[in-house]
């Protein structure tokens, strides 16, 4: 095609027509793909910050289990919620397991547990109910997103009562007060 035998408008023509065409396939195919590769790079970032920063504690935690052993026969007395939640976790594994599972979930919907403490062990009988108080912070779609995903584990799991709040120094995330209360049978 030989471009001098065109007229000026048809060169404006063409030349708009060609760079339309340049920026609607750059826009539909290529963007995406980048956005995307970007968004895997930070989520790559965050899992090797967050294994560096597992990887420090560990260390500590040997060190303070060894002396909870040394320490385990000598010591008496602990608080009762604390004793009844030893006695209801064998070990701490099913509530560590729990623990572990909601903590998953929460970094895989970019939630962020601020704080998370047991409130009450109640004895009913063939099985014990555990309450959690937990305090997360997420934007407002991944937190519902959270709580379906809290609703659909395997575990007998309850969300009894549910707090947002917004804060204008933590915009535009929210945060969540949660209670919530766990089942587990006696063994």
């Amino acid at each position: 095609m030989d471009l001098s035998r065109l007229t000026l408008r048809e060169r404006v023509i063409l030349s708009i027509t060609v760079v339309v065409a340049f920026v609607v396939v750059t826009s539909y195919l290529f963007l995406p793909k980048w956005k995307q590769s970007q968004e895997a790079g930070t989520q790559i970032q965050l899992a090797q910050a967050e294994i560096a920063r597992l990887s420090a504690q560990l260390p500590e935690l040997k060190k303070k289990s060894e002396e909870l052993r040394a320490v385990g026969p000598k010591a008496q007395a602990t608080s009762a919620i604390s004793s009844r939640i030893g006695d209801l976790m064998t070990g701490g594994s099913r509530l560590s397991s729990l623990l572990e599972e909601m903590t998953s979930l929460a970094r895989m919907r970019h939630v962020e547990f601020v704080s998370i403490r047991p409130e009450a062990v109640e004895d009913k009988g063939n099985y014990l109910e555990l309450s959690l108080r937990l305090d997360l912070k997420s934007r407002f779609r991944e937190m519902g997103d959270y709580l379906l995903m809290l609703e659909n584990l395997p575990r007998a799991l309850r969300i009894k009562d549910v707090k947002v709040e917004t804060n204008p120094s933590i915009s535009p995330d929210v945060l969540t007060h949660l209670q919530v209360l766990t089942y587990v049978g006696k063994d």
